[in-house]
Order: C-alpha cells, then sequence, then structure tokens
C-alpha cells in the first residue's frame, strides 16, 4: 500500500508539474511566434503604406508597431511583384533582396493568387516569406517604386494594379523555432530533474502515512490477539453455562455473538498480514489452477444458494491456470462467491464465468440486485451495501477490502459495477 501510495505520489506530482511546464512553454512559444509574426506583418504593412519602398529616413518608433533600429533599412528583405487587376504578370522589383530570381518571384505571386488571399505566408525551398497585397494606381507605383526605371514606360498611369509585396523572415522565424526548440529541450531536462528529486524525497513526503499505517496494522494485530483470548473464554463460560443448565436462547446468543466476534477478529488479523505480503513482495508464486479451484468451491455454494431459494450458473474454461500463491487465490474466490450469494436479491441468480483473454484469465461474478448502489465503495473497508447493516446478511464489509488486496498481491485488477440490475465483479489475473 504505501508502495502504491508513493507512486501515486511521484505520478501525481510529475503530472502536475508536466501540465505546468506544457502550459508556460506553449504560452511562451505562442507569444514569441506572435510577437514575431505581428512585427514583421507590421514592417510589410510599412513598407505597403510607402508603396513597395522601405523610406530613407527611419520611422518614429512611436508611430509604428514594430522595434526600429537603425538598421532596420538595410536588414529588410523584401521585393516586389506587380501584376494587373486580372492576375497577369508585369514586372518585378527585386533590388532589395539578392536571392530571389524573377522566375522565383513569378512562381510566388502565382501562389498568392491561387490562394485568394491579401495578407499570409508562404515557404520558398528553406525560406520564410510574409506577403501583402495593395493595388496601386499606374501613376503611383511610377512616382515611387519604378520611377527613373525601364518598366515605368509600360504602366498606365490612368489603370490599377495589384502590387504583392514579399518579406523574407527566414531568420526572425528561425531563432523563434530554434527557441521552442531549447525551451522543449529545456523543460525536459527540469521535467527530468524534478521526477528525480520528487522520487528521492517521496518517502519523507509519505513518512508519516506510512508511520500511521504501521501503527494500524500493528494495533490490528496486537488488538486480534489480545481479544482472543476473552472471546475463548466467554465462549467457555457459555459451554459450562449449558453444561449446567442446559441450552438457553441467552447462551446461543453469546455463543453467536462470540462466532462473529471471532470471525472478524480472524479477517482483521488475515487482512493485516496480506497488507505486509503485499507490501515486502515475499509471497511465494507458483502455477495455480484456478479452474479446478473455483470449480469446486462454485459447486459448494450452489447448495447454499439454493437452500436461500436462489440459483448459481457456471460457465467456467476448463484447464486455466495462473501464477500466485493458493491460499490467498482460494480465498479470493471464496469471498467472491459468498458476497455473491450473500446479496443476492431473494429468488435471483448467481453467475460464476471464469475466460481467457491473450496472457489474462478474466474471473466474473454477479448477482441479482435490484437497488441502486454506490460500486466504487465497494473495496472501501467496512462499506456495506445494505446502509442498515442488517444482521440477517452476516458480514463486516471487509471481505472486498480483502479481495482487492489479493488480487493486488497477484498485480491483477478488480472492478465493480451495476448493470441491468446485477452487481458485476470482475477480476483479472496473469496467465502462468
Amino acid at each position: 500500500m504505501i508502495r502504491t501510495l508513493q507512486r501515486k505520489f511521484i505520478a501525481i506530482a510529475s503530472g502536475c508539474i508536466l501540465l505546468i511546464l506544457t502550459v508556460v512553454l506553449l504560452c511562451i512559444n505562442l507569444i514569441s511566434y506572435y510577437s514575431g509574426y505581428r512585427d514583421s506583418m507590421s514592417i510589410l504593412s510599412y513598407i505597403a503604406a510607402n508603396n513597395g519602398r522601405m523610406p530613407e529616413e527611419d520611422p518614429d518608433s512611436s508611430d509604428v508597431e514594430f522595434f526600429v533600429t537603425r538598421e532596420l533599412r538595410f536588414e529588410t528583405r523584401y521585393f516586389s511583384v506587380i501584376t494587373d487587376m486580372d492576375g497577369n504578370y508585369i514586372g518585378t522589383n527585386n533590388e532589395h533582396i539578392y536571392s530571389i530570381s524573377d522566375t522565383e518571384a513569378e512562381k510566388m505571386y502565382t501562389e498568392v493568387f491561387a490562394g485568394c488571399k491579401t495578407k499570409g505566408s508562404l515557404k520558398l525551398s528553406d525560406s520564410y516569406f510574409l506577403f501583402q497585397v495593395k493595388e496601386l494606381s499606374g501613376q503611383e507605383l511610377n512616382e515611387t517604386l519604378f520611377a527613373g526605371s525601364v518598366l515605368s514606360t509600360f504602366l498606365d498611369n490612368t489603370a490599377q494594379y495589384k502590387l504583392i509585396l514579399f518579406m523574407d523572415c527566414t531568420n526572425r522565424f528561425h531563432h523563434i523555432h530554434s527557441m521552442g526548440t531549447f525551451s522543449v529541450m529545456l523543460g525536459a531536462v527540469c521535467f527530468a530533474v524534478f521526477v528525480l528529486l520528487v522520487s528521492v524525497f517521496s518517502k519523507r513526503a509519505v513518512k508519516p502515512v506510512a508511520e500511521n499505517y504501521e501503527k494500524q496494522k500493528q494495533f490490528i494485530t496486537n488488538a486480534g490477539h489480545e481479544l482472543k483470548t476473552p472471546l475463548t473464554i466467554i465462549s467457555a463460560n457459555a459451554e459450562v453455562i449449558e453444561a449446567m443448565d442446559g441450552k438457553s436462547e441467552w447462551t446461543q446468543s453469546i455463543r453467536h455473538q462470540v462466532d462473529r466476534l471471532t470471525g472478524l477478529v480472524n479477517d482483521l488479523i488475515a487482512i493485516a498480514r496480506l497488507d505486509e505480503s503485499a507490501e515486502r513482495g515475499d509471497t511465494v508464486m507458483q502455477p495455480f489452477a484456478l479452474s479446478e479451484a473455483f470449480l469446486t468451491l462454485a459447486e459448494d455454494f450452489r447448495t447454499v444458494a439454493e437452500q436461500q431459494g436462489k440459483t448459481l450458473e457456471v460457465d467456467i474454461q476448463p484447464d486455466i491456470t495462473v501464477t500466485g500463491s493458493e491460499k490467498p487465490l482460494r480465498e479470493l474466490l471464496s469471498i467472491l462467491l459468498d458476497n455473491a450469494v450473500k446479496y443476492c436479491d431473494d429468488g435471483g441468480s448467481v453467475r460464476a464465468a471464469l475466460k481467457t483473454q491473450k496472457h489474462h484469465a478474466f474471473l466474473t461474478v454477479s448477482n441479482s440486485y435490484a437497488e441502486s448502489t454506490d460500486c466504487s465503495r465497494f473495496f472501501d473497508r467496512f462499506y456495506r451495501a445494505d446502509t442498515s447493516h442488517n444482521s440477517e446478511r452476516s458480514g463486516y464489509g471487509i471481505g472486498l477490502s480483502m479481495a482487492e488486496t489479493i488480487v493486488r498481491l497477484h498485480k491483477g485488477r478488480i472492478t465493480a459495477q451495476q448493470s441491468d440490475r446485477r452487481i458485476i465483479i470482475t477480476v483479472m489475473l496473469q496467465r502462468s
């Protein structure tokens, strides 16, 4: 139990820090990408506002949304493509970039027209570009972008043209991607260090719980042994009274209650020992014929069920063997069958099945139960579905808790659910 608690503590703490790291790193990278994209698009819009040219005078930093440096005009790589309103290519101005040819520029503007967007991004080979489309008259182009160039003679001052601006943002996005990669690596290292530290200090964190748990087990064991002596004496005195005065309802009641208390004490001691075995991991495991043992016990409980007006249906696949300890596994089968018969509705049915799937054996015990119940609490110690704790259904609410301990001891899984007015307990065990 303590090891399980320790593992859960490590898992929960690690999960929380992983979630926090993921959210923080994701926010940082998204903000970084958005900031870089916004600044780049602001620069491109600034160039578009000046009809495709970066002014020689640096802009006033209070008038623009991007960071202004003295090298802004020289470090900004951009070019423009001119088309008519129907998208027919007219020319390219690539004096502010070296690596783009007219053929590549025409290919890029074709992609822009195919996407029908006025702004966005695209990739050419290993370079990233932002683009923006603006409509200008021939006169505006001749006065700014193509002033004094040969291309100006082909532009009609009265006609409208499309100016497609492209800006190379490869370096900017490369820095953003590098920072993202570095942040992920740093986050992974931080997470690994955190898991290591939590694993080292988890024993200290669960130490108070472990101490209380050990004291609880010690108290149960000691109290159980101490209670056995007075119970034995009470039982012996009741026998003496019966021998002297004969049996009476009072002596029968004393003997009945003594038997109940003795059973409770034995169960508490048994479950404490099971917890110790599960914690130490020293249980001897060997092949156990589960099918044969389950069939034998089911036949024994069939008589008990019939005496109570209930039926027991058995569907057990033969020759199923699991790896485990014989005594605890037999106790597990007995607990499940006894619990199903005990809490089955009057005139109802109990079903016991054993099947295999791949490397596991699935043991299912179900019983009729019309009332709605909280199956999630079935494995809590001293929990009983009948809140009245009616003595007609003898028990102390620790049977299924003991069953869970046995299953955990065998590295298996046990679940409980209610479906179609039936309580279904399913156990998964590893096959030999």
